[in-house]
């Protein structure tokens, strides 16, 4: 042993061990850093290979920290966030609870089920596409990763997969089976083969209600349905259904049905065919149409008679009158139609009541069938509208309206007898418009439409009379006297079409202190009717005691209920009426009776009357208006500059204010003449004591140089246009203070 120690450490002194040593040291630490190296590139590739796999996996995949910032995010989840790098993404993202979920507290339901179950599965959500900010479903699956040694939470990580078009499919799937549970009918899908059973392919759940049949009973039995339907209705469908070959067309049925417990429906059944081979799938909709139906065969059954007077109807008289027209034309023959308007048939069914009214009805009908026997038939088309129609009276035209007219004539003199109904003694008569047709030149409809404008031509002219239609009738008047037929309509309706528009006239002071009433007439047909075109309309044909009636009649009702309001309860209405309600001694008590009647101050009412309808009879006139003031009415005279005598009206009648052209105030601006005209009238009026008003005032500027002259009123669409009277009363609460009376009565 002594020996070898000896030997080994004079080895090891030696040089040349050292140097081997060395060597194999060095060989070794190559060796070492060679494979090293080589492990260190092959987990680099592989980690490459890996972010390679998931940069081209189709979901998002992430790394976010536990306080939610974005540490990594894959290619597709950058994308799904519409940004164009990752870089990009991690920059802009900053608070994913807020930025992200559309529902923020989706992030805190996140991460407490990270925290309590360590991953999260399918968790969807309704996000933003984080860029563009764009609404998106995704689906989420994540698991948090700690710690090994102390349990910290380090990071999660997971995947997110967008699911939007999933989710919107689901969304109509859900509202498609609610709306197949609540629609009425039932929607269905067959197949029809030819030589093989029908297949029902589809029952919506309305299809039980509807037929008492389960819908997978129906199913399983094609014909459980069918079998419930009549015979001669079930020909229908073997001719619908019974495809050929040929190209089946869609169908529209109505057929009985016999529910399981007895009692029979109608059914409708719509469907369109699409051909697939040798098949056709039928797409339909089936639905219950019993109630309507019943109704349709009930008034099938009353369609053709009127109930009253057990003459032919409307209906029944155009079909009648369809065939006479084809019995011209196929003749070369002529005809006639007689329309027959009962005058002042409203004042005897007003005054003695709808009982007497059909008393009266039923003795006219009885009376024209008595009076053309079997030569024409009689109908009745409307209140107190009958027409007759007369057939085979020559080939002629001019022989033909002979005929006719000679019985219309023989009409008016039967209708001018009295009727007698119960006790009363009634004396009538008609007026008849006469129309002579030939089959070719007119539908019936045409004809019935000539025989009316001739019936109202001959009313024009005084009624109890007969008037031919004459072809040579322009379209305006035609339009006139249509237009004359609906105001007549209206007004025995109570003028339910009619109504008053109000126009605020404005104080000094800024404050609404009265209205003017305009009325207006809601056409079905034609839409609102202004003033211009419908008073000149009443005043030709003898309306306008109506309508200045129902004007008088709706300007005081209005006043009484601003009574009502304590922000409305002063104003003032004004209404201006036409010059031949002037020449009518009934309106001064007419409208006594309404001041009494709704409890208004007469003063509160301002009557405006034009210096034209002064110039008609001053006389008479000035009459009407002394008794008018004698009720405490404000009068107004309008249009002043505009006549000749103004200065005599003001100084020999009661006019408490004067209204100023409005086509003076439009010009002051640019034209001399009309300023000193202005000022000229108001300082007229502030001479003589009396209110002037403005109308048409439409700018700033006209309203400057009216206050600077002195007038106290104005009116125009620089305020407001007229406007109904809701809107009125809105707009002047708007600018008017609550009375301190009523606020402290309010509070109390």
């Amino acid at each position: 042993m002594p020996g070898f120690l000896s030997s080994f450490f004079e080895l090891a002194s030696s040089h040349q061990w050292l140097v081997t040593a060395n060597f194999i040291l060095s060989a070794l630490l190559a060796l070492w850093i060679v494979r090293y190296r080589n492990l260190y590139h092959a987990a680099r590739q592989q980690q490459a290979n890996t972010d390679e796999m998931i940069d081209n996996l189709s979901e998002g995949i992430y790394r976010s920290a536990p306080d939610g910032r974005q540490m990594k995010a894959n290619a597709a989840l950058v994308r799904l966030n519409g940004y164009d790098s990752e870089a990009e993404m991690l920059a802009g993202v900053r608070d994913i609870a807020r930025e992200w979920y559309v529902q923020p507290q989706r992030r805190a339901e996140f991460t407490e089920l990270l925290e309590t179950q360590g991953r999260v599965v399918d968790f969807v959500s309704e996000i933003y596409r984080h860029k563009t900010r764009e609404r998106i479903w995704v689906t989420e699956s994540a698991r948090l990763v700690r710690d090994k040694a102390t349990g910290r939470a380090l990071y999660y990580e997971g995947s997110v997969r967008e699911i939007t078009e999933t989710m919107k499919r689901l969304k109509l799937e859900e509202k498609f089976s609610k709306l197949m549970r609540e629609v009425p009918g039932a929607l269905f899908q067959c197949t029809v083969t030819p030589g093989e059973p029908g297949i029902v392919e589809y029952l919506s759940p309305g299809f039980e209600r509807l037929s008492g049949i389960p819908a997978s009973a129906q199913i399983v039995n094609w014909r459980a349905f069918l079998d419930r339907v009549p015979d001669a209705d079930r020909a229908l469908y073997s001719r619908y259904f019974g495809y050929t070959g040929e190209a089946p067309l869609p169908f529209d049925l109505e057929h009985r049905y016999t529910c399981p417990l007895g009692h029979e429906k109608w059914i409708r059944v719509s469907a369109t065919p699409e051909i697939k081979g040798r098949s056709v799938v039928w797409h339909g909709y089936m639905s219950d149409v019993t109630l309507r139906k019943n109704n349709q065969l009930a008034a099938e059954r009353l369609a053709y008679f009127d109930t009253l007077t057990g003459l032919p109807n409307r209906r029944a008289f155009l079909d009648r009158m369809a065939e006479a027209v084809e019995r011209c034309r196929k003749t070369d023959g002529r005809g006639a139609l007689l329309f027959i308007d009962l005058d002042n048939f409203k004042s005897l069914n007003d005054t003695q009541g709808h009982d007497v009214g059909d008393k009266y009805l039923k003795q006219v009908a009885q009376r024209l069938g008595a009076a053309i026997g079997e030569a024409g038939t009689v109908a009745r088309i409307g209140g107190d509208e009958f027409v007759i129609v007369i057939e085979a009276i020559g080939g002629d035209s001019e022989a033909a309206a002979a005929h006719a007219v000679s019985v219309g004539h023989g009409i008016t003199a039967a209708m001018r007898r009295n009727f007698e109904i119960d006790a009363i003694r009634h004396h009538a008569s008609a007026s008849i418009g006469i129309v002579v047709f030939d089959g070719l030149s007119a539908t019936p409809e045409e004809i019935l439409k000539h025989a009316d404008l001739a019936m109202y031509e001959a009313k024009s002219a005084g009624r109890d009379g007969l008037s031919l239609y004459n072809p040579a009738s322009t379209d305006r008047e035609a339009e006139r006297y249509r237009l004359l037929a609906d105001l007549r309509d209206t007004l025995m309706r109570g003028g339910d079409e009619l109504e008053l528009h109000y126009q605020p006239q404005i104080g000094r002071d800024g404050k609404v202190t009265a209205a003017e009433a305009l009325i207006r007439w809601n056409h079905p047909r034609r839409g609102t009717i202004f003033p211009d075109s419908l008073i000149p309309l009443a005043e030709q044909f003898g309306l306008i005691g109506e309508i200045s009636n129902f004007v008088l009649a709706e300007a005081v009702k209005r006043l009484a209920q601003w009574s009502a309001d304590p922000r409305l309860q002063r104003l003032g209405l004004a209404v201006n009426l036409s010059v031949k309600c002037f020449q009518n001694d009934d309106m001064p008590p007419f409208l006594a009776t309404l001041l009494a009647q709704h409890r208004v101050d007469g003063s509160r009412l301002t009557i405006e009357v034009t210096e034209h309808a002064m110039a008609r009879d001053q006389e008479q006139i000035a009459g009407r208006l002394d008794r008018l003031k004698q009720l405490g009415v404000r009068l107004s005279l309008d249009d002043f500059g505009t006549g000749y005598s103004s200065l005599t009206y003001l100084k020999r009648l009661p006019f408490d204010e004067v209204k100023i052209d409005g086509s003076f105030v439009a010009d002051i601006e640019t034209a001399e003449n009309d300023r000193v005209l202005v000022k000229t009238i108001l300082a007229m009026a502030q001479t003589l004591g009396l209110n002037a008003v403005a109308e048409h005032v439409e700018t700033p500027a006209q309203e400057a140089f009216l206050r600077e002259h002195g007038c106290e009123c104005f009116q125009g669409w620089l305020y407001s246009k007229a406007l109904p009277a809701r809107a009125f009363d809105t707009f002047v609460r708007a600018l008017t203070p609550m009375p301190r009376e009523a606020a402290e009565a309010a509070s109390a």
